[in-house]
């Protein structure tokens, strides 16, 4: 019988809740055609999950840990600054792809960056108490379907093709495995406070995205799709 520790448990737990993520791709996949009805929505729900997590989780989070109000408002800002200076640098540089097109890496990205330190939840809490980090895998697992979700619809609705859907849901997948990882080989590779200001800057650039991104693109689709059901 193979034994083993809460270490290893605890990693399998976080590999399967992240790999809950993916379960938003395929449901997209699945769809194939979507209906603007159905991206408008899908993407006012992310951008609202995206502002909830901000708000409700990660703040709290890094406020918790002992992040100061001031130092919580420096790294919202930096995380501003940071979408901001990306859609500067894209509309100079005219990098190729559409508005929604570089929403969907904007979108892609921010949940990246939001996982890495995610992973490492389930895993931490496992270490100390299994049926705690039991608890804290399901619970990441059913918000990371929404997230996997809000990839692979703002992806879709760029245009892109499958296998850039697959990629970038998949880079935030991989992101949370790999902050498992640090923490079941290196557990002090990252302090308290670090992971606290990561986070705050992560709730900084999903809040911008958000609002400047997922929620502008979700009324158009659905101006677009009551003017088409009016024609229809």
């Amino acid at each position: 019988m193979i034994n083993l520790d809460n270490n290893q448990v605890g990693f399998i737990l976080s590999l399967l809740a992240a790999l809950a993520t993916m379960i938003g791709w395929v449901i997209v996949a699945v769809r194939k055609n979507l209906s603007q009805y159905l991206v408008a929505a899908s993407l006012l729900v992310a951008a609202a999950a995206m502002i909830l997590i901000s708000a409700f989780e990660l703040i709290p989070t890094a406020n918790k840990v002992g992040l100061s109000s001031g130092s919580i408002i420096l790294w919202l800002a930096i995380g501003v600054l940071v979408v901001l200076a990306l859609r500067f640098l894209s509309d100079k540089l005219d990098m190729a792809g559409s508005k929604l097109e570089k929403s969907a890496i904007l979108v892609a990205a921010a949940l990246t960056l939001h996982n890495f330190p995610e992973g490492s939840v389930a895993i931490s809490t496992a270490i100390v108490d299994f049926q705690s980090g039991l608890v804290a895998a399901l619970a990441i697992s059913l918000h990371n379907i929404p997230e996997g979700l809000a990839i692979a619809v703002t992806a879709v609705a760029a245009g892109m093709s499958s296998k850039k859907v697959f990629a970038l849901v998949a880079a935030a997948t991989v992101a949370e495995i790999a902050g498992a990882a640090v923490v079941l080989y290196e557990s002090a590779a990252l302090s308290e406070i670090l992971v606290a200001k990561l986070l705050t800057l992560v709730a900084g650039i999903m809040f911008t995205v958000a609002i400047t991104e997922l929620i502008p693109h979700g009324l158009s689709s659905l101006k677009a799709s009551r003017k088409k059901s009016k024609l229809d």
